[in-house]
């Protein structure tokens, strides 16, 4: 995915005070349902992910700039306009305990003839792969507390989830999408909004990974007393002596033989068996990947795959304070232009075309 802008997600906590979260709603609301009648519901689900233009969305309804919270409130708005039963979508899940509530959500909207029992079951299938994949296989210090998802009536989604570094203080947006021609352990994410990269991030999601996970799913099967006499005789706790030239892949715990037993036992047909495996969290998974690249010189990747990203002022008063008049104008022209109203349709389409003549994408600006 290009680079388009720069999108910098410090933790913020607390919520939208009520006056700006209601009217984010409503904009919110009527600004997908007008992407939804022109363009399909299928577009909406495109723009949604992509990270850049999702932020743009959030900015636009007058969130701050620069909060992690734009992600929860823009969400969370979108899905409460949608509780309703409005247009063509549905949105589960939700931050910290609502993440769980996925399955209830999706029997739910089963149960009311939005989607059959065969999609739930493998959208919720699919949805626990990516938080694995995103909380596990890309391992770059954030844990998830958000995931969303975005269905439509034809089984499209959108999953975005959000992790929190509580060290620096920031957030990263993770963002999936059906469309992905990818398969989801071969860069299958469709974007990924953070404030800056950083060295040696170990991404087993990625293409570059395919090697050295099938060294993983090799080591996996082999008895571990093969090679942890060979690792235990120097009493070494750590893999840094293995490193060649300036890397080091610094592991400063103990590996876990007792998993690896465990795995060994199991015999894992693939790697997603080993991903799915009761107990295998991150530490597992970055102790076989370097064992894998020591014993069978497969590396894996350790690039960091983080790309970096006002219309009615944010709720903070960056770069201006909310002006409800503005606000709900805006509210009132868009609600008409759905209704139905010839001229403000046509006042819409003017506005998008003069718009599109001076487009930054079209000047070639990377940049806000």
């Amino acid at each position: 995915m290009e680079k388009r802008g720069t999108a910098i997600l410090p933790l913020h906590y607390g919520h939208p005070p009520e006056y700006l979260y209601r009217r984010m709603v409503k904009l919110g609301g009527t600004i997908c349902d007008l992407i939804s009648e022109k363009f399909g519901t299928e577009t909406l689900l495109e723009k949604l992910s992509d990270p850049f233009w999702f932020h743009s969305l959030s900015l636009s309804i007058g969130f701050d700039w620069n909060s992690s919270g734009t992600t929860t409130a823009t969400l969370s708005a979108l899905k409460e306009y949608y509780s309703t039963g409005k247009g063509e979508i549905s949105i589960l899940g939700g931050k910290g305990r609502k993440m769980r509530s996925v399955r209830d959500e999706l029997k739910v909207a089963e149960t009311s003839g939005f989607t059959t029992e065969k999609n739930a079951s493998l959208l919720y299938s699919t949805s626990k792969k990516v938080a694995r994949i995103d909380q596990n296989l890309l391992q770059d210090s954030y844990d998830l507390y958000l995931h969303f998802i975005v269905l439509d009536e034809k089984n499209r989604w959108s999953i975005i989830q959000q992790g929190l570094n509580s060290s620096s203080r920031l957030a990263r947006r993770y963002h999936w999408s059906w469309a992905s021609r990818n398969d989801p352990l071969n860069d299958g994410r469709y974007g990924l909004a953070g404030f800056e990269g950083a060295d040696s991030i170990l991404d087993l999601s990625s293409s570059k990974s395919m090697k050295n996970r099938e060294s993983m799913l090799s080591l996996a099967r082999e008895n571990p007393k093969k090679y942890y006499y060979s690792l235990e005789k120097d009493r070494q706790r750590t893999l840094d002596s293995f490193t060649e030239g300036d890397r080091v892949l610094n592991m400063n715990y103990r590996i876990d033989w007792n998993k690896m037993r465990d795995l060994y036992e199991y015999q894992p047909s693939d790697f997603e068996s080993i991903m799915d495996f009761r107990g295998i969290g991150k530490s597992t998974l970055r102790a076989l990947s370097y064992l894998a690249e020591i014993i069978y010189g497969e590396s894996p990747s350790y690039q960091d795959p983080v790309k970096f990203s006002f219309a009615l002022g944010g709720k903070d008063g960056v770069p201006k304070p909310v002006n409800t008049y503005d606000y709900d104008r805006a509210i009132e022209f868009y609600e008409e232009v759905l209704s139905g109203s010839p001229e403000k349709k046509h006042v819409l389409d003017k506005l998008a075309r003069n718009l599109g003549k001076h487009s930054f994408m079209k000047t070639g600006n990377n940049s806000f």
